[in-house]
């Protein structure tokens, strides 16, 4: 069972959905449970034939025993092995996993901000002492695991994610996307499809489009996605004069067709783990340009199969995609190079596979 804090759409929710895609069926009987809400890609997996649960959060307060209805399910849908994401599925999945006689925890960090809170970094270092592995999604996230949360190294390991690239080798009609997303009908387009969270550096974009707009006065910026900094994202468009330039459309999922759309993918992140998008941006050829942050730089060798700027630095991230922009071959270069590295190191396949060694114990 994946227990998850949703499907909603996100990269971390993909992976889930991935491993429920792939996963060997003559093996594995797989479900889902998500402690908060469903989400978007729920009907993928019940698409697929497989069980979804929800557990919808109290309404009032914090539910302190809500490992006690993760047992309960676990333990009526007779589950062996638990594959948890981030803490809170990880609480409460491990002690709900415990109670339930569950043989196997197996636990993925996707990320975040290090030092975290100490009462989670506590809670993850407890839990971990009941996990069979607790894995990074890059190196740079399991490094940070063993030297923040003191997680012992022989507990960790590194699985990077993977992306099914069959979904993104297709073909669009660009005039007709264009129209139907409202974009102008002629001019570069950037853009990104994230949560709008400071995490994700989206006001450093628009910072930056404001720098590249006097020398591509046509230019397109797509933002897709929802979060709770949207309103405030918005105004800067505005009070920056580039409202009529950038164009917030929402939670998508056609994100295939939109990345084969994009002249350059932006990734403008102020902390990253392995960011999903960009592994989706090279299966679908689309070039890149992304924060030194995480786990990008084994993603993306600058100048090879992508570019590189610096976080929190907007006047660089515009230089580059001016240059970017007015260098064809050097795009068609990172699209080239970009579909080569994904095939070699990011499939779903790959990931998949190592994933199953650890459900059945063989790491």
């Amino acid at each position: 069972m994946q227990i998850t804090h949703d499907l909603a759409i996100g990269g971390l929710q993909r992976v889930v959905v991935n491993l429920c895609e792939h996963i060997d069926k003559n093996i594995f009987d797989v479900s889902v449970l998500c402690l908060r809400d469903l989400g978007e890609f729920a009907q993928e997996v019940t698409n697929l034939g497989l069980n979804v649960f929800h557990l919808p959060p109290k309404r009032n307060g914090t539910d302190y025993f809500g490992f006690v209805r993760v047992a309960k399910i676990l333990k009526r849908e007779k589950v062996d092995v638990i594959h948890t994401h981030n803490i809170l599925p990880f609480t409460d999945g491990t002690i709900g996993g415990m109670i339930a006689g569950v043989r196997r925890i197996v636990h993925t960090d996707h990320a975040r901000s290090f030092p975290d809170k100490k009462r989670y970094m506590f809670a993850e270092w407890l839990m971990s002492q009941f996990a069979y592995k607790v894995v990074g999604v890059s190196e740079h996230t399991t490094e940070n695991l063993i030297r923040f949360e003191k997680i012992s190294r022989r507990k960790t390991m590194t699985i990077v994610n993977g992306i099914d690239g069959s979904k993104y080798d297709i073909v669009i009609d660009k005039d007709r996307k264009r129209k139907e997303l409202g974009l102008k009908e002629t001019g570069p387009i950037i853009g990104a499809c994230v949560r709008l969270t400071e995490q994700k550096g989206i006001s450093y974009l628009l910072e930056a489009v404001k720098r590249v707009k006097p020398q591509f006065p046509d230019i397109s910026v797509v933002i897709a996605g929802e979060g709770p900094l949207e309103k405030t994202l918005v105004q800067q468009g505005r009070d920056s004069g580039i409202d009529r330039d950038v164009f917030f459309i929402g939670p998508r999922l056609d994100v295939p067709e939109i990345l084969k759309l994009l002249d350059i993918y932006v990734l403008p992140s102020i902390w990253e783990g392995l960011p999903m998008i960009l592994l989706e941006a090279m299966a679908a050829e689309c070039p890149i340009i992304a924060s030194r942050v995480g786990g990008v730089p084994g993603i993306i060798q600058h100048g090879v199969n992508g570019s590189i700027v610096e976080p929190k630095d907007p006047e660089a991230l515009a230089a580059e995609i001016i240059r970017v922009l007015k260098d064809r071959r050097l795009r068609d270069q990172y699209t080239s190079k970009g579909l080569r590295v994904f095939r070699e190191k990011y499939t779903v396949e790959v990931m998949t596979r190592q994933y199953e060694r650890l459900y059945l114990g063989l790491e």
